[in-house]
């Protein structure tokens, strides 16, 4: 509750009676309580400061007098890298060779009149080998990720022939990954398509992390290899 004027008066007075009582009572230690009320006007005086919400601060989002360009929020540093995105494996993060041959290959292709260009020359940049060790943990968690995500468009078995293709999204139709050219696209090739997309099919790469796109591709390969066993007899 609010107090009157009279009663903050009343107040002021009794204090001011009991610090005269307190000189007069005790003269020898009037040094003392000099010190001591100097100690507390100090205190008093150090105390006072703005509130937290009053002072002065920079608000994400918002304008600000205080940078040049007016804007609260300030740009990150030129070669700023956030915490676990530095990707300096260039093949396990990129699925990129770490050095790029110089048209060796394509040269080779090119000497042939009539020869169909091979994937290291339609890929030159993207690895062959995948980058991980190929354990059955591996293919089994391959397995999994390829049921949830590829499936529905690929088929459990790899023909194009998931039930997304057969309920009408056929044009075009899901590719078959037993055909030759991608029997022979190096895994490097697959990483890219599932993390940058390729004709209708989207990006996966915010749905699928890194080592399980790794997982994926190397379970293709063993669903690849065990059609063409298939398919000999």
């Amino acid at each position: 509750m609010l107090k009157s004027r009279r009663q903050v008066s009343s107040e002021r007075w009794a204090v001011g009676s009991f610090v005269r009582s307190l000189w007069v009572r005790l003269p020898s230690r009037r040094p003392l309580f000099v010190l001591l009320l100097a100690a507390h006007c100090s205190l008093l005086t150090i105390s006072c400061r703005r509130d937290m919400q009053d002072q002065p601060k920079v608000i994400a989002y918002r304008e600000s007098k205080f940078y040049k360009d007016g804007t609260g929020s300030r740009p990150l540093v030129e070669g700023t890298v956030p915490r676990g995105y530095l990707r300096q494996d260039r093949e396990f993060y990129f699925g990129k060779k770490a050095k790029v041959g110089t048209g060796g290959t394509q040269a080779a292709t090119a000497a042939v009149p009539g020869a169909l260009p091979n994937s290291a020359a339609m890929y030159p940049d993207d690895i062959e080998t995948l980058p991980i060790t190929l354990t059955k943990e591996v293919l089994d968690r391959g397995q999994d990720r390829y049921q949830i995500f590829c499936s529905s468009c690929h088929g459990l078995t790899g023909y194009g022939d998931g039930i997304v293709a057969r309920r009408g999204f056929n044009k075009p139709a899901p590719a078959s990954l037993h055909k030759d050219a991608l029997r022979q696209a190096p895994v490097g090739h697959y990483f890219d398509v599932i993390t940058n997309g390729w004709g209708a099919m989207p990006s996966h790469a915010s749905q699928i992390p890194v080592e399980d796109r790794w997982n994926i591709i190397a379970y293709i390969r063993a669903l690849q290899l065990s059609q063409m066993r298939q398919e000999q007899r």
